[in-house]
């Protein structure tokens, strides 16, 4: 039995996760059998979002980028990222995520730069410039619902300070840890924290995403680029 495949048997003899063995599908053959706790379709879809919207802004294929991912679980997108060709920085502070993670990079030789520990502002990160950073629903954990939304909002525009592109995804007021907010409409407020706490100045939706039932999250890109900019959609809709 490979390293792998005995961390994976590990995962399903000890789950790390109430509902399933793992969060999100970790992509490679040895483990497909564990049982995610997120919608695994879900969990797809919102990769394809990814892709796609990324494809679009590169003319095709993403290749030899520069990707920061804060808050990697056990490394879906970082190592989707890695397989078709990109150096990633990854960061995750659940300490059986990263054992498998860093296992993964060994025995898959894949290019990702693994930290098992919280992103800083102040951290010495290996690339000075990103072309993508994801934070993907990972911004109410590193704010504890409230408690740490300082340390929270500077690691944020750290993040967009060395990232050309942000993907980043959050909901409100469901959820363990959640953001709580009594605006009525919630893609306004979110546009509002981006606003505040980053050095972007464009914004778009690029979808909703339901891991988990009905629970809804908007999925933005971040950017300096106009042409990447939903200022319009959002005066017209209010109840989004």
């Amino acid at each position: 039995m490979s390293v792998l495949q005995e961390l994976a048997q590990k995962a399903k003899e000890q789950p790390i996760e109430k509902l399933g063995d793992i969060y999100h599908p970790i992509p490679f053959e040895e483990f497909s059998g564990l049982k995610t706790s997120s919608n695994h379709k879900a969990v797809e879809k919102k990769w394809g979002l990814i892709k796609s919207t990324l494809e679009n802004i590169y003319g095709g294929e993403i290749k030899g980028k520069k990707v920061l991912d804060v808050g990697a679980n056990a490394g879906f997108y970082s190592f989707n990222f890695a397989k078709m060709g990109n150096a990633v920085t990854s960061f995750e502070i659940i300490e059986r995520y990263s054992e498998i993670a860093k296992a993964v990079v060994k025995e898959k030789n894949v290019d990702v730069d693994w930290f098992a520990e919280p992103f800083k502002a102040d951290f010495n990160l290996p690339h000075k410039k990103y072309d993508v950073a994801l934070l993907l629903s990972v911004y109410q954990w590193m704010a504890e619902g409230g408690p740490k939304q300082d340390y929270a909002n500077e690691s944020l525009r750290k993040i967009s300070e060395v990232s050309d592109y942000l993907v980043f995804e959050l909901g409100f007021n469901k959820g363990k840890s959640c953001i709580k907010t009594d605006k009525f409409n919630h893609y306004k407020e979110l546009i509002r924290l981006l606003e505040e706490n980053t050095t972007y100045t464009n914004f778009k939706l690029i979808g909703k995403t339901r891991l988990w039932g009905y629970y809804t999250r908007f999925l933005v890109i971040c950017s300096n680029n106009p042409e990447l900019e939903d200022a319009g959609f959002r005066k017209f809709v209010r109840g989004l």
